[in-house]
């Protein structure tokens, strides 16, 4: 994904599968059509996502108005491993909890449109880039909402009608919010301007700095080594013009993978790196490595985890 920013930070979260992932709303946005990145978290509280998240599609449709957001969106409907399991909807009673009031969710099982996944999920039989049919999930909820999705600590429970048969909770979150039109982080100042101060006698234009810092959006270790060090590199992609300071671009030395209730310790070298003149798809290049100590202490399963990127810009 791509972050543009003028004069200020951004702040970009990635995912590893051992994932790399997103950023945030920077400003309040006017009445009108948005699409955003949604991701179903555990209900732990950890920020991860859930088992769950692979199923539904991470695109989703905001209508504000100045009082409600009308959040609709897709998960995959029938989900591709078990076509004959669900065939009255992938989820059921599907229910936002916002304070003390619940919302319920309308669900639509006929009109299926498809959406493109990006996340392989072997249990489900997805796999990244599939085109998929899809239930369609539309709820009403208060216009102040916004902060709370952003933050991914809106409570929304579901029946998953399909391999757990049963009642699950998540935590929803939705960031990357852009007009309909493609426009990032609409009424905040992440958009690309140009000013033109003109007097009567003088006309200058003022250059603004301008950067794209890309993240990779997804890291995939494969299966662990308990016999030697496992490592895998990955490289942030930057281009600046006009930049008249420095660019940071920094993520924390480690982290954690988590596969339920088991962890995986990993380390990330990228520590902070700094861009401090035009540049034209420099690579900064970072290197994930879990080590044979731990895979050979840790539990079976499938690992995922989270590291952030924080990108910040400082004027000479």
């Amino acid at each position: 994904m791509r972050f543009r920013k003028i004069l200020s930070g951004a702040v970009a979260a990635a995912m590893m599968t051992t994932m790399m992932c997103g950023t945030a709303f920077a400003a309040e946005p006017a009445d009108g059509s948005y699409t955003g990145e949604i991701h179903f978290l555990n209900a732990n509280g950890s920020g991860n996502k859930s088992m769950c998240d692979p199923i539904f599609a991470h695109e989703a449709d905001i209508e504000l108005t100045a009082e409600n957001a009308e959040l609709t969106f897709y998960v995959a409907y029938p989900i591709p491993a078990y076509p004959d399991q669900g065939t009255d909807g992938t989820v059921k009673d599907v229910v936002f909890t916002v304070g003390e009031t619940e919302y319920r969710v309308e669900s639509d099982i006929t009109t299926k449109p498809e959406k493109v996944f990006d996340t392989t999920a072997a249990l489900f039989g997805i796999n990244a880039e599939d085109s998929l049919t899809t239930q369609v999930l539309t709820v009403e909820l208060p216009r102040d909402v916004l902060n709370d999705l952003e933050a991914g600590t809106v409570p929304v429970s579901a029946y998953v009608n399909v391999v757990m048969n049963s009642t699950q909770n998540f935590f929803v979150q939705v960031t990357d919010l852009q007009t309909a039109g493609g426009a990032q982080n609409p009424g905040g100042d992440t958009q690309n301007t140009q000013d033109m101060e003109i007097t009567a006698d003088v006309a200058e234009a003022v250059s603004e700095p301008e950067y794209t810092v890309t993240v990779p959006e997804s890291v995939a270790m494969g299966t662990l080594s308990a016999e030697k060090a496992n490592v895998s590199d990955y490289s942030v992609d930057v281009t600046a013009e006009n930049l008249n300071g420095t660019l940071t671009i920094s993520t924390p030395e480690s982290g954690t993978l988590t596969s339920g209730d088991n962890t995986l310790a990993f380390t990330n070298s990228f520590g902070s790196q700094d861009v401090t003149k035009d540049a034209n798809g420099t690579k900064l290049s970072g290197q994930l490595t879990v080590t044979a100590e731990n895979v050979a202490a840790a539990a079976a399963g499938n690992y995922t985890g989270t590291t952030t990127f924080t990108i910040s810009y400082a004027a000479d």
